[in-house]
């Protein structure tokens, strides 16, 4: 069972936005979701963690956007509190919804449906608070946004925080931006949005809507409750392997990126998917080239083009295995492939990367 934690609030709509997750939830995961308010509303946290404490327990989902005191104090205090009653009871709390990669898209979205460029500029207006690592992590959501979009993005606070949304204007226009975007990082249009919009009033910019009901707050809830079941959570919101490396990689990141899968594997296994796509690193080294490395990058750029949103092809300089080439590196698996030839392409596309299998026919090592 699992308890979805809210904040509370007297507004109709925030009651609807509740409920609707609440259903989404049930039905994406098949299994019963009980709503807990921290306050306005009830049944309250108390009350909720009891009932789900004479159960035996379960997941605890906050729908919190980020982890400041209600996650830290409130929830702790309610689950200790509900245990003491049912002492048998096991909870899993999971994390809040952070700068879960849903969250960033949803806004990288938002921005390319109003033909933003790096000529313009967004501010992300977060509630705000008194939790300096929850104020953090609202500017890591920030930055992330810039990262995906190339939109320089500066975070706001609506309250308790600076700087205000008055002050990150002012310092946005120091870019001279075309265009400016506010990014109301609110749960739906409410008091806080109101007050925000009065703030900048007269102000020459565009106010995107809030999240509200985007399907990208049930994708990322239901990620925070399969993290919660299997054990725990590495801090992989950002984690490269979610993203395609580019085109060419550097050396140093070539050589270690058998590493990084190796690594990966051992203290992140299963926590989060990783999307749909496998990174292939192909070394183009002097002793790969002259065992074929180029003829064998052509027959897979060609073998492979239909699989583009699922694999990424990147040529490296020397892989430190020399020797054995061509060698072909595909993470975060951490398989290493060796003496592969232009006719391998198919038969590895059929074994590796659609059958799931390891080729064993070129098989070097599994890291």
């Amino acid at each position: 069972m699992i308890l979805l934690a809210a904040h509370g609030s007297p507004d109709p709509r925030a009651r609807a936005l509740a409920q609707g997750l609440r259903v989404g939830l049930e039905r994406r995961l098949g299994v019963g979701v009980r709503l807990g308010f921290v306050e306005h509303q009830s049944p309250t946290l108390l009350e909720a963690a009891l009932e789900l404490a004479g159960r035996g327990g379960g997941v605890v989902l906050p729908l919190l956007l980020l982890g400041a005191g209600h996650l830290k104090a409130d929830l702790p205090l309610a689950l200790e509190a509900a245990q003491a009653h049912y002492p048998k009871a096991r909870f899993l709390l999971a994390r809040p919804l952070g700068t879960h990669p849903a969250l960033v898209a949803l806004w990288a979205e938002r921005l390319r449906r109003k033909g933003a460029t790096p000529e313009d500029g967004a501010v992300l207006v977060l509630r705000g608070g008194t939790d300096p690592g929850a104020n953090a992590e609202g500017a890591a959501l920030a930055r992330l946004i810039e990262e995906k979009t190339g939109v320089p993005t500066l975070p706001a606070y609506a309250a308790k925080a600076r700087p205000t949304p008055r002050e990150a204007l002012l310092r946005l226009a120091g870019l001279r931006p075309r265009r400016v975007f506010l990014l109301p990082h609110l749960f739906f249009r409410g008091v806080v949005e109101e007050r925000l919009r009065g703030r900048v009033a007269g102000l020459d910019l565009e106010v995107l809507p809030p999240l509200m009901g985007h399907p990208a707050l049930l994708e990322a809830l239901v990620d925070r409750y399969r993290e919660a079941l299997e054990g725990g959570y590495a801090p992989c919101d950002t984690c490269r392997y979610r993203y395609p490396v580019g085109r060419f990689a550097p050396r140093r990141e070539a050589q270690i990126a058998g590493l990084r899968a190796l690594r990966h594997a051992l203290f992140a296994p299963g926590r989060h998917p990783h999307g749909p796509f496998t990174h292939l690193l192909l070394c183009t080294g002097e002793d790969c080239r002259e065992r074929g490395a180029l003829g064998l990058l052509r027959r897979l750029e060609e073998d492979l083009r239909d699989l583009g949103p699922w694999v990424q092809l990147t040529p490296t300089p020397c892989l430190g295995r020399c020797g054995k080439g061509p060698v072909l590196i595909a993470y975060p698996e951490g398989v290493v492939y060796g003496g592969l030839s232009p006719e391998d392409a198919l038969p590895f596309r059929k074994a590796h990367l659609e059958g799931g299998e390891i080729y064993e026919e070129k098989l070097l090592e599994v890291i």
